[in-house]
């Protein structure tokens, strides 16, 4: 008799809770796999998105030496006028030499148009390789944004420049953003942004006089 009474129970087989307790954990269990992969993709994009920014500020940093190369002189004679031929773009902005003062933020790259954005390797001339920007158009993956500030350690000797690369988050409202302002306080939202900053010391060439 015992033996028949498990026999039966063997053969009715699952019951709907059961096959339903069964369904709810698979499905808990797949979504948290989801999840894991849709984090994974989150973290491979941010660090891509570092790790070009990171490059990109480095890059103009480098045109920012090439600048000071040439700065051989008299700040008020030679950089604040912009120099022969336009040498110092950039440094130009430093303003007078005085001790601690500087440039505040400045837009750094910008593409023309309503949306200022540039992409990993910048658009103006004076920031990227021709050879690079035939293999890489300057209009491609646009989704950061540049700013720079100059500030006087030794007045007319000594410049510190910061580098900032600024991209958007894939929640933010680009909208908000594409203008690339310097001065929107909306950049201290880190919620919605990522930034990198680099920072650089830029001498005066007091070899060639």
């Amino acid at each position: 008799m015992g033996r028949e009474i498990e026999t039966r129970r063997g053969e009715r087989g699952f019951s709907l809770m059961e096959l339903m307790m069964v369904i709810v954990i698979t499905t808990i269990g797949f979504m948290a796999l989801i999840n894991m992969q849709v984090g994974t993709l989150h973290a491979v994009n941010e660090s891509r998105s570092m790790m070009e920014a990171v490059n990109l500020a480095e890059h103009f940093v480098e045109t920012l030496k090439s600048e000071a190369i040439a700065w051989n002189g008299d700040a008020s004679a030679t950089l604040l006028q912009g120099g022969l031929d336009g040498q110092f773009p950039h440094l130009l902005n430093v303003g007078q030499a005085t001790l601690n003062g500087g440039s505040g933020w400045i837009e750094g790259d910008r593409f023309p148009g309503q949306d200022r954005r540039i992409g990993p390797m910048g658009y103006a001339a004076a920031s990227w390789d021709a050879g690079i920007a035939e293999e890489i158009p300057p209009g491609q993956n646009r989704r950061f944004c540049m700013h720079y500030r100059l500030t006087w350690l030794v007045p007319d000797y000594l410049v510190r420049a910061d580098v900032r690369v600024l991209w958007l988050r894939d929640e933010a409202q680009i909208t908000l953003y594409q203008s690339c302002g310097a001065g929107t306080e909306m950049w201290l939202d880190m919620s919605n942004v990522g930034s990198v900053t680099v920072p650089a010391t830029l001498m005066r060439n007091v070899f060639s006089q």
